[in-house]
């Protein structure tokens, strides 16, 4: 056994070892470790009113986060062992421009994996540049069509040329930096018909992968109206099946691009079939990722457990009773929810990731 094959069983076993820890941390509701990542909402304004989202109607709350104060809760992070990853979404995180990029390349002076979300609307050729020289590991771009009318009705007119522009001048970075840029889909009514058709402009495009990602009717989890325009219902429910099974068949072939489990496209027809009956899982929300909003709170899923971190102790409040309570909250959730945020998973899953490195 060479040098290298050591390293990859032993990463293997931490990982697999780690992953035992998440799933034990469920079980006794107290997290044995700390999360995977760290997830920044830079700000709830965006420069886009897309038609599935409300978080830019959300009314400001007082100060954001300042950037030295961020990078207070980076240097006490840092020092979380299983915690790798860091995270900048919105809202749009590039309306906050000057602070995404000096905290990006703060984040990976501290040796943590970046990523960004974007909808593409700031992003020319000279700020993808900045980005990638800051740092920037990561980035997913919101692609909602296959069509630019489809795109652009959910999304807003001259976004889905925008989006295609960025990803081009991303792509043609990576030739000179280490630089993964993704697509992710929001699975809704108005484009669940060109889904396949999202795969090629992907495969396409060139992107390393692609995240569906089935549509939430409120970003506050407060209001389920069944009667969107934006659910999947009644006949077109068959033709979703047909369309998911062409999805799994691709993830089959390609299993790396799509990044959605099988168990999860297979989910999709079903969350829009049950509505509020609808289960997907155990959900790890509250252990494998910690997400701090433009304020300082933590808060996960209207349940709590609505700590204000600014000038205290991030592992201090990882480690409450307040939230305790929240996971405990959230394990009794009867919320028909299919967020990627959150990862759901099983012991045969951890010898997946064990034995193929998933």
């Amino acid at each position: 056994m060479v040098r290298g094959e050591r390293l990859d069983i032993r990463e293997k076993i931490k990982k697999a070892e780690n992953y035992l820890k998440f799933y034990f941390s469920y079980a006794l509701n107290y997290p044995l470790i700390y999360p995977k990542e760290v997830n920044f909402q830079m700000t709830n304004r965006c420069t886009l009113q897309c038609k599935m989202c409300n978080i830019w109607k959300l009314p400001k709350r007082g100060r954001e986060l300042s950037v030295k104060e961020m990078k207070r809760i980076l240097d006490e992070v840092k020092n979380w062992e299983n915690t790798k990853y860091v995270s900048f979404v919105g809202g749009e995180a590039l309306i906050k421009m000057r602070e995404t990029l000096e905290l990006i390349k703060y984040a990976s002076s501290l040796g943590f994996h970046t990523n960004l979300v974007s909808n593409a609307t700031l992003l020319n050729e000279s700020i993808c540049k900045k980005l990638v020289d800051a740092g920037l590991e990561r980035i997913a771009l919101s692609l909602d069509g296959a069509k630019r009318d489809t795109h652009d009705f959910i999304r807003g007119k001259g976004n889905f040329d925008q989006v295609l522009k960025a990803a081009n001048f991303l792509i043609d970075l990576k030739k000179y930096h280490n630089l993964k840029v993704d697509f992710t889909t929001v699975v809704m009514s108005y484009n669940f018909k060109e889904l396949v058709d999202l795969y090629f402009l992907a495969k396409k495009v060139g992107v390393d992968q692609w995240f569906l990602q089935a549509v939430v009717l409120d970003n506050t989890f407060k209001n389920f109206d069944y009667s969107s325009p934006l659910w999947i219902r009644g006949k077109d429910l068959e033709e979703l099946k047909d369309i998911i099974n062409q999805l799994v068949y691709l993830k089959l072939k390609d299993k790396k691009f799509i990044y959605n489990s099988i168990e999860y496209l297979k989910a999709i027809p079903k969350y829009f079939e049950l509505k509020k009956n609808f289960r997907l899982g155990k959900c790890m929300a509250g252990y494998f990722t910690l997400n701090i909003d433009p304020y300082g709170n933590i808060s996960i899923c209207n349940y709590g457990p609505n700590t204000n971190i600014v000038g205290k102790s991030v592992s201090e409040a990882w480690k409450s009773k307040k939230f305790k309570k929240t996971r405990f909250l959230i394990k009794n959730c009867k919320t028909p929810c299919m967020m990627l945020c959150y990862q759901r998973f099983s012991l045969p899953e951890l010898m997946k990731i064990f034995f193929r490195g998933d």
